[in-house]
């Protein structure tokens, strides 16, 4: 019988962490609180909060909405986590 791999929920994966450290990052330079950026995405100032305290999962659409509303370019946020799992993978 065949040994299954360990799994980590997506929510405690540490590059879900690094994801969620520069969403905040964004809305921060971008000087939105909480509340404005939650009504830009269409979600609650709660779910904002828990997303930040890594207690909610933020979804791909989200995630763009969310990068968009800072005024950031969707293809550049994304790009620093490809190329760092490439150097990760290739270390």
């Amino acid at each position: 019988m065949e040994r299954q791999k360990q799994s980590i929920s997506s929510i405690h994966d540490p590059e879900y962490h690094r994801i969620v450290d520069a969403l905040i990052s964004l809305r921060e330079k971008a000087r939105l609180s909480q509340k404005a950026i939650a009504q830009e995405i269409n979600l609650t100032q709660p779910d904002v909060s828990k997303i930040e305290r890594r207690e909610r999962r933020i979804d791909v659409l989200e995630t763009l909405r969310w990068i968009r509303a800072t005024g950031a370019d969707p293809s550049e946020f994304f790009a620093q986590f490809t190329n760092s799992r490439v150097e990760h993978e290739s270390s």
